[in-house]
């Protein structure tokens, strides 16, 4: 579990430029708001269409690049965390994003080992 992901962060490292970020002019990082969190969770599904992310479902069906705003949501918010489902057909999509907009997981049963 832990080698998956590490391998996933790996992966992830290419989207960290989607994370919101403040200048550097010492104001600290900027909270994504609920709107930001399903865009950065749907350009991570955009990029499993081209590359099996190595968590066991490999790659998405382009038609995960479409889809309507209905398939998209917050599942779950915490004050640290949100968890962004995207729902495609019969698969739903769950993506582990924290409030400054790194992604840390992604998988299809949208439970995630270690939170509270």
């Amino acid at each position: 579990m832990l080698k998956r992901n590490i391998i996933f962060l790996i992966i992830m490292f290419g989207f960290m430029s989607t994370s919101a970020q403040a200048h550097s002019g010492g104001h600290g990082e900027i909270v994504l708001n609920e709107s930001q969190a399903i865009s950065v969770a749907h350009s991570v599904a955009t990029q499993f269409i081209t590359q099996d992310p190595g968590l066991g479902f490999g790659k998405l069906d382009p038609s995960w690049k479409t889809l309507p705003a209905a398939a998209k949501r917050i599942h779950r918010k915490q004050d640290d965390y949100y968890i962004v489902s995207l729902t495609n057909k019969d698969k739903t999509l769950y993506i582990l994003i924290s409030i400054f907009g790194d992604v840390y997981d992604a998988n299809l049963t949208g439970e995630f080992e270690g939170l509270k």
